[in-house]
């Protein structure tokens, strides 16, 4: 199967698939024109694997359409489905702040398109424009608490049924 690749967009038009998504609702579109400089759009046919798990990488991805199915392979080696993420949402984002391997394996489920800003865009939009850097930051570590606690009940879940 080969790579995923990068569309060539120019940052306005980067700009526009980022507004394009709810995730974009608490930015304010002169922020999101700037966001585009520091992200790339990409796209997937259904079936491409964007990252396997254990991969080194340091970007995370924004959702523009479509979705990605995110996979861990369990203790007893067979690969389990946790979560299946549409428009609007992100995935990657540990690896973009701690540069850990990849915990899951992502593949496109549909045709899908999205947007990825890696480690080194993010820290020159931190020294380009801080404030929106924050503000971005911010929005991811909203997404990482919000997956957190749904995880904490799904174990908590998880944990009741089995006693």
């Amino acid at each position: 199967m080969e790579k995923i690749k990068a569309t060539n967009f120019s940052a306005k038009a980067v700009a526009e698939l980022i507004d394009s998504t709810n995730w974009a609702n608490d930015f304010q579109w002169s922020d999101i024109l700037l966001m585009g400089q520091y992200f790339t759009a990409y796209e997937a046919e259904r079936g491409q694997v964007i990252f396997y798990e254990g991969a080194k990488a340091d970007y995370m991805g924004l959702i523009v359409s479509g979705s990605i199915r995110i996979s861990k392979t369990a203790a007893d080696n067979q690969v389990r489905a946790l979560a299946t993420l549409k428009e609007s949402q992100t995935f990657g984002e540990l690896s973009l702040i701690d540069g850990a391997p990849r915990s899951g394996l992502a593949e496109a489920t549909t045709k899908t398109q999205f947007v990825i800003t890696t480690k080194r865009q993010l820290l020159q939009m931190a020294e380009d424009e801080p404030a929106l850097a924050f503000h971005v930051l911010w929005k991811l570590a909203e997404s990482i608490s919000h997956r957190l606690r749904h995880t904490s009940f799904k174990l908590l879940d998880t944990m009741s049924s089995t006693h």
